[in-house]
């Protein structure tokens, strides 16, 4: 809290300068620019970052060094060598961290989208080179955030001293960037000569008080909250390792968790009594009624209409790093919508006016009034649509698109969760049951997912606004004006229209009802059985009409679902049978499956059963001497045996599964097909009722159609 204060007050006191400059000349006539500091064009060179972009490379080659290798040339360099992940998405292992990580990166990806679609110096080096250093920005930036969440991952001294001091370098950085080199509103010289800005405007509307600066910090806020969080967080981390790493008193228990890595601190984990897996575990073959109910403050105070919160369930690290990066896309959106398009709304309003009074003219004459006497706006009679003030339909525009897309990403993240719960279940009611042949498609999509989120949000987002701003200008066109000559004529072709379908509709419902059923529709069965044919044949041709109007309608509504549902990768506009071909649906079936494949609970409780008593026996024998240690070793080799014994009596088909006989099928058929070749009819009768009598208690074996086979052959 006191880190975000203290950066807001430090950019209030490098913006002010800029402001005071930038006003002095707007006032006195003169060019409204303002010259940046040596101190910018040294930090960024061809507008990257050149003083933590390799700092942060450097940081990433000493975690690489300080890794282990797991799986490839373990024996080289003694083990050392391997790549730091940033994060395991699939677990949900510091996802408050990961998801403020990615707060922050999603206002840096909106600047890069703007200055992509804003800037014009496309034309000058090339339309592939300009995406193609887009993208390498991208690239740099995930660069530059790669070393806080390696670090957290790793979770040793060096690793979190390290991330440490780097991110109280890129947060001092960033202050100074943020208010000297890259301001939301003041113009620097390039952008004069480029006249890309709108200060004029923006003064105009705002004044030329404090608003400016006001409104940039509020922009601020919640980028130096998180920045702030990931300063305070990493040295608590360090101090608690430090703690637990020299404390004289720690138990043999813990000194041995802290020598395991993340995984297997996770694996030993599931296994405790209140982790969340267990408690699906616990609650597996539990209704919804005798579910126990939610502990946490959280699930206390949500209504269950709402959302239900479940304490046997948590979602993993992508999802909330997803979440949180939307969350603060949609903030920023909001601000600079709010921001920088009201100053603009004037001239908007005259354009749309022109093209509008052109468009409509060519289908609907104008009367003949002398607009030249009517010197203000449009009115009904001078215009077939007039064009009231777009601030308040903006307004409301703007407001409704956030809650339709605030309340579709919150109906997503609950169906996350129940679709979770179907596939750990094998249900496949909604999302299409999973095939083998598709493994690699479902793969592919998983990668995919969290980019084809943020696209389909963003165009959601635009198509949605695009359509409310066109009914609330038309709500307010005829709340202005009382008369649209271009509303009222459409209204007056599709009204009758949908009233003869909606009356046809309600005929049919009630002869279906009272006449064509039995029980009055309570019983699937026909009555009137020859009215009804009557009724139908002449219906045949009255219905060809009411398809076609019918038509129509399913391709508004379409279209309008399909706007409303953009954001939404769980829906496919394109039908159940044909969802496969949506690559946001496949991607978010990818999603699903890869989770349920990899965080099953019940899979994990039993891995983690093993692993712990595992780690227990070794914590066991840590205090033995060596011949106790031979004595255990001695019985639990018989104490193994016995065990299998008992079990394999108790489940006798999982014998013809195992290594042994397994081993010993494969020699039996290379024996049966020798036979067969030698035309011994003896051995290869008593080959195949033993076969059979093996066979009878598993399914139908390779081996044994494979003999079948040969032996046909040969008799033919």
């Amino acid at each position: 809290m006191i880190l975000a204060v203290v950066a807001l007050v430090s950019k209030w006191s490098i913006i002010q300068p800029i402001h005071d400059e930038i006003v002095y000349k707007y006032e006195t006539n003169q060019s409204l620019y303002y010259v940046q500091n040596p101190f910018c064009n040294t930090m960024h060179l061809q507008q990257f970052n050149v003083i933590t972009f390799p700092v942060a490379c450097l940081l990433i080659l000493i975690f690489i060094v300080r890794t282990k290798r797991t799986s490839f040339m373990r024996d080289k360099c003694y083990g050392y060598g391997g790549p730091a992940i940033p994060l395991d998405f699939i677990s949900h292992i510091d996802r408050k961290f990961a998801a403020v990580v990615f707060a922050v990166c999603a206002d840096e990806l909106l600047e890069i989208m703007q200055a992509a679609f804003s800037d014009n110096s496309s034309t000058s080096v090339g339309v592939i080179l300009f995406y193609l250093t887009r993208l390498l920005q991208v690239l740099i930036m995930g660069f530059r955030y790669y070393p806080f969440l390696a670090a957290v991952y790793l979770n040793t001294i060096l690793s979190l001293s390290c991330a440490t001091i780097y991110a109280w370098l890129d947060y001092s950085i960033q202050i100074v960037n943020q208010g000297m080199c890259q301001s939301d509103y003041y113009p620097t010289y390039e952008d004069y000569l480029d006249n890309n800005t709108d200060i004029i405007d923006t003064f105009a509307y705002y004044g030329t008080g404090r608003n400016l600066i006001a409104i940039q910090l509020c922009t601020d806020i919640p980028r130096f909250f998180c920045l702030a969080y990931i300063n305070v967080k990493l040295p608590i981390l360090l101090i608690k390792k430090i703690y637990y790493r020299f404390w004289k008193k720690i138990s043999s228990e813990k000194r041995m968790l802290m020598k395991l890595t993340r995984e297997q601190q996770t694996f030993l984990h599931i296994s405790r009594p209140d982790s969340v897996e267990m408690l699906y575990v616990r609650n597996l073959f539990r209704s919804s009624d005798q579910r126990p109910h939610s502990q946490t403050l959280v699930g206390r105070i949500i209504p269950k209409i709402i959302y239900e919160w479940r304490d046997d369930f948590r979602f993993s690290a992508r999802v909330l790093c997803i979440y949180s990066s939307i969350a603060l896309l949609l903030y920023y959106v909001a601000i600079q919508a709010i921001i920088q398009v009201l100053p603009l709304l004037a001239s908007i309003e005259k354009t749309f006016q022109e093209l509008l009074n052109a468009i409509t003219t060519v289908f609907m004459p104008v009367p003949d009034v002398d607009y030249a006497e009517a010197e203000d706006a449009a009115t009904a009679e001078t215009s077939n649509f007039p064009i009231p003030h777009l601030i308040r339909p903006y307004l409301f525009a703007l407001l409704f698109t956030f809650m339709i897309i605030i309340a579709q990403l919150l109906v997503l993240l609950a169906n996350i969760r129940r679709n979770l719960f179907q596939a750990f279940r094998g249900d496949d009611t909604e999302l299409p049951r999973r095939q083998k042949s598709r493994y690699i498609s479902y793969a592919s999509g998983n990668i995919h997912f969290a980019g084809y989120f943020i696209g389909y949000l963003i165009w959601g987002f635009i198509l949605t606004a695009t359509f409310v701003s066109i009914i609330c200008i038309c709500i307010e066109a005829f709340i202005v004006y009382g008369s649209v000559r271009l509303i009222e004529k459409i209204l007056k072709t599709i009204i009758p229209s949908i009233l003869f379908v909606f009356f046809k509709q309600y005929l049919n419902k009630l002869l279906t009802q009272y006449c064509f059923l039995q029980h009055h529709g309570e019983v699937l069965s026909l009555n009137n059985r020859r009215i009804l044919m009557i009724f139908i044949y002449f219906n045949f041709f009255l219905d060809a009409f009411l398809g076609f109007i019918s038509s129509i309608f399913r391709l508004i509504k379409s279209v309008i679902a399909g706007l409303i549902y953009m954001s939404r990768l769980d829906y496919s506009p394109l039908g159940r049978k044909l969802e496969t071909l949506d690559g946001g649906f496949s991607s978010y079936c990818g999603f699903i499956y890869t989770e349920c494949a990899h965080r099953h609970p019940v899979m994990l409780v039993f891995v983690s059963h093993l692993y712990t008593q595992l780690k227990m026996k070794e914590l066991a024998m840590m205090h033995m001497n060596l011949n106790d240690i031979k004595k255990m070793k001695f019985s639990s080799r018989y104490r193994r045996k016995w065990k299998l014994a008992v079990f394999l009596a108790r489940n006798p088909t999982i014998v013809f599964f195992r290594k042994a006989f397994l081993n010993q099928l494969h020699i039996d058929e290379l024996h049966a097909i020798n036979d067969i070749a030698n035309n011994d009819k003896t051995n290869i009768q008593n080959r195949l009722a033993i076969y059979t009598r093996r066979m009878s208690a598993t399914r139908p074996s390779i081996a044994f159609n494979n003999i079948s086979e040969h032996y046909n052959e040969r008799k033919l």
